[in-house]
């Protein structure tokens, strides 16, 4: 099950006057340049496209051309669709949105040895270091590639400094061994819906993975029951390669998410494929 963009007017407006709106044959479509934080690498993002401009390859060959023709230093094109949405190669998913649709009411009661925590300033360090971790694996960095540790740690301490920033930590015989960290002010500036991001969720020793696994999601489901907001998560796909990050949105499809959107990335076309 998938989530339809209900796109706000509000933003459209405000992409006009950014001049980012265009149309297709009278079907908009929101676009502009990002440099990628860590990597500084220039992309043409689209922020909207009317589902008419996704449902043919025509249609989409012609929004490619566009794209490609507006933005020459872009080296790929990063797209956001519904969650049902299905782009041909080479295309490929980059990052997946879903949405909880779990109950919240009760939280299950994690397995002895294990407790549920809200993280203090004390733990900052521990939570950064994770959330440095999160980032860097999102990109496919190892341990060894130093070449961006600056910018990881300085986005990491974003986070962390983030308004509306909680942490919960997963304790085991009393010692940190995961946590959950979410932005509970967040927007989607498309739709204008205000929700809770689950923005990572580590549990470091996999013989608790599951419980620990479930019981950080009860936590972070609970808390934004409490602020009436949906929780959302997001799962990281591979540029290349076997795609993990679809086992794992089938895996949390499972077991009480929704697919809501996902961005699309594809190289830069040429003149061959853009045409």
């Amino acid at each position: 099950m998938s989530t339809r963009t209900s796109v706000s007017p509000a933003y459209l407006a405000w992409a006009q006057e950014q001049r980012m709106r265009a149309e297709i044959d009278h079907h908009v479509y929101v676009a502009g340049a990002q440099t990628d934080p860590i990597t500084q690498e220039e992309a043409c993002l689209v922020e909207y496209a009317a589902p008419e401009l996704l449902a043919t390859p025509a249609a989409l060959a012609e929004l490619e051309r566009q794209l490609a023709a507006a933005h020459p230093e872009a080296t790929e094109l990063l797209l956001r669709a519904p969650g049902d949405t299905r782009l041909p190669a080479p295309w490929r998913p980059s990052l997946s949105y879903v949405r909880h649709t779990g109950a919240a009411a009760q939280a299950p009661r994690p397995p002895a040895g294990l407790a549920i925590t809200a993280a203090g300033p004390e733990h900052d360090p521990l939570i950064a270091g994770w959330l440095a971790r999160a980032i860097a694996d999102g990109y496919g960095y190892g341990p060894e590639d130093v070449r961006t540790g600056e910018l990881i740690d300085a986005a990491a301490t974003d986070v962390l400094d983030a308004p509306g920033r909680v942490s919960f930590l997963l304790t085991r015989d009393g010692r940190p061994v995961g946590h959950a960290t979410v932005l509970t002010d967040a927007q989607d500036e498309v739709t204008g819906a205000e929700f809770v991001d689950l923005f990572d969720l580590l549990v470091e020793e996999s013989d608790v993975v599951r419980p620990g696994t479930t019981a950080l999601v009860a936590a972070c489901a609970a808390l934004a029951a409490e602020r009436e907001r949906p929780l959302f998560g997001n799962v990281v796909h591979d540029s290349a390669g076997p795609d993990s990050g679809a086992r794992v949105v089938a895996s949390l499809l499972e077991r009480g998410w929704c697919l809501d959107h996902r961005f699309w990335r594809r190289p830069r076309p040429d003149e061959e494929t853009s045409v």
